[in-house]
């Protein structure tokens, strides 16, 4: 009976009907389907019907009386009331003087910001000199190790190996415990000694409290959420739509 009444629920769902259907072929294939063949369905689903999701999302906080997420505006509207984004303490790529400052709030646990890295190294070879990156934090609170690998990031940093650490640690993704973190400093060459001593004790604490509350006061309550010059952009979106929004900007300015 209780079968019965949650297919009933979730058949006029537009992400239950897709699970349903899921669970449905999953015996045409095999006994029942892994827990990494539910995730890949879910996620692929979700990749394609971006706006489904949010819609259901926007639908339950508001029966829960949470105010939703506002409306992403338009590229015009957003460049004509840019927000006032700075760099904070972070580390930088790119020329100091670049016109174009892409400042991302991001998540060393979080899948989404993983697959974005590519696409920021793209948009800055393809826009060399006029466009810098600046790496803010914003560790979910769901994401137990994102926490520590932020602080990882900024000790490799204090010797000069922030970037060197940040590729490491989302290649490491699915391993970000003490132990494999030290591992990989290692691997950088580091001062041992130096890095356990930044990276355990609570130098850097206030640094990412302030990205933190900074990302959540600007409506970047997700990650990845970048601030172009000022233009919020929402997700890990293609490179193509970085440039869009470059190009507009430097548009604009002319």
């Amino acid at each position: 009976m209780l079968i019965v009444k949650l297919i009933q629920f979730i058949k006029n769902k537009p992400l239950g009907l897709f699970l349903l259907t899921v669970l449905m072929m999953a015996p045409l294939v095999a006994c029942a389907p892994s827990q990494d063949q539910m995730d890949k369905a879910v996620q692929t689903y979700l990749e394609k019907n971006p706006k489904v999701f949010e819609a259901q999302v926007d639908k339950i906080l508001k029966a829960k009386g949470i105010r939703g997420r506002a409306p992403q505006k338009s590229i015009e509207d957003m460049i004509k009331n840019p927000v006032k984004m700075g760099v904070g303490k972070g580390p930088i790529l790119g020329k100091e003087d670049a016109e174009i400052t892409i400042v991302e709030f991001s998540d060393f646990q979080c899948p989404y910001c993983k697959r974005v890295v590519p696409t920021m190294k793209e948009v800055l070879k393809k826009n060399e000199g006029k466009v810098r990156l600046s790496f803010r934090h914003n560790p979910l609170p769901f994401h137990k190790r994102a926490m520590p690998a932020s602080k990882a990031a900024l000790a490799a940093g204090e010797q000069g190996k922030f970037w060197e650490m940040h590729d490491e640690l989302f290649n490491n993704q699915k391993d970000l415990s003490d132990a494999n973190i030290l591992k990989i400093a290692k691997g950088l060459g580091l001062n041992m000694s130096e890095f356990k001593k930044d990276f355990k004790g609570t130098k850097f604490d206030a640094q990412i409290q302030e990205d933190m509350k900074i990302a959540k006061a600007n409506g970047a309550t997700g990650t990845p959420s970048f601030f172009v010059n000022g233009v919020f952009v929402r997700g890990a979106r293609p490179a193509q739509y970085f440039q869009q929004v470059i190009d507009k900007i430097q548009a604009q300015k002319k």
